[in-house]
């Protein structure tokens, strides 16, 4: 998210310093009829509360869908969340307080629904400005602290971001999505006609030489995204890591002022990175609200919530 906020407010001085752009009307709305996210009509299909997390058996996990009628059939359990306030940049208070969180599986797959009340829908990212995101965390070994993980103790994190849902559902969020009327006057090499967009008028390979971190492989700045959600590894804070190899897809929608996330991989993997389920564990959910200025370390999560796996 960084790399894109960083190439948003540089592109729109470039502009103004070559007086080659209009006068910015204000940023794009969303959340309005017509606009991202797409209106969902559904009901509410976390309807059976229950104490512990438990994996519902089904046929057929439902991987693309938050509001399939499947998940009426998954009791959900409601997981406190708290500011994060042992590193910076912390977060003074909470805006969402729970989440509640459901699980299915067909014995093959998982699938791990998180919704969670937020009035405005953030997709885009600007100078100052962060998107909404949701995280589950999940030890690869017993005794792991649900807080990042430990060195010799790591965790992974799956990590969605609405901006990067936004990438697949509408197109590559560029600098004229935020600033409808700024743009440069000349882009090296670049094909067609103003505005240039990103990335269809850099077919050719030349023009893509000053997208520096798309040439060097940045998982951020990745123009034809195919999903919305990030594998990552950490073993303590500051230890972040990208997984080249992902086995997650992930689906969300908006509607009725509440996000709902649903992740599904394989129980099993061959990746050593990966967290591999058996019939009892634990996980834990973070929160971002990008429209109360959550980014980063600046976020809502839970402590290791127990789940078990229903044969």
């Amino acid at each position: 998210m960084r790399q894109r906020e960083s190439m948003l407010a540089v592109a729109a001085l470039l502009a103004l310093a070559a007086g080659c752009g209009k006068k910015d009307p204000g940023t794009t709305p969303e959340g309005k009829a017509g606009s991202w996210p797409p209106a969902v009509t559904a009901d509410e299909v976390a309807v059976t509360k229950a104490d512990q997390l438990q994996f519902k058996q089904i046929s057929t996990v439902p991987a693309d869908n938050p509001y399939a009628k499947e998940w009426k059939e998954a009791p959900y359990v409601e997981v406190p969340l708290q500011p994060q306030q042992m590193t910076v940049p912390r977060l003074p208070a909470a805006s969402v307080e729970k989440a509640k969180v459901q699980a299915l599986t067909d014995g093959k797959s998982v699938s791990i629904r998180v919704a969670w009340p937020d009035a405005v829908p953030e997709g885009n990212v600007d100078a100052g400005r962060f998107v909404d995101a949701v995280a589950v965390e999940l030890p690869i070994s017993e005794g792991t602290p649900q807080f990042m993980g430990a060195k010799g103790k790591p965790v992974q994190i799956l990590h969605w971001k609405a901006l990067w849902q936004k990438d697949v559902d509408v197109h590559f969020q560029d600098v004229q999505d935020v600033h409808p009327n700024y743009w440069s006057d000349l882009y090296w090499f670049a094909e067609g006609k103003f505005p240039f967009p990103v990335p269809a008028s850099f077919k050719n390979p030349a023009s893509l030489q000053w997208f520096v971190a798309h040439q060097a492989g940045n998982p951020m700045a990745v123009f034809s995204r195919k999903s919305p959600v990030e594998e990552l590894t950490a073993e303590g804070w500051g230890s972040l890591t990208h997984q080249p190899r992902s086995a997650t897809t992930a689906k969300g929608a908006w509607t009725k002022g509440t996000w709902a996330v649903v992740f599904t991989r394989a129980l099993k993997t061959d990746d050593p990175a990966d967290h591999q389920f058996g019939q009892k564990g634990e996980l834990a959910i973070a929160v971002w609200n990008g429209g109360g200025g959550n980014v980063g370390a600046r976020k809502h999560w839970s402590n290791w919530v127990p789940f078990e796996v229903k044969p």
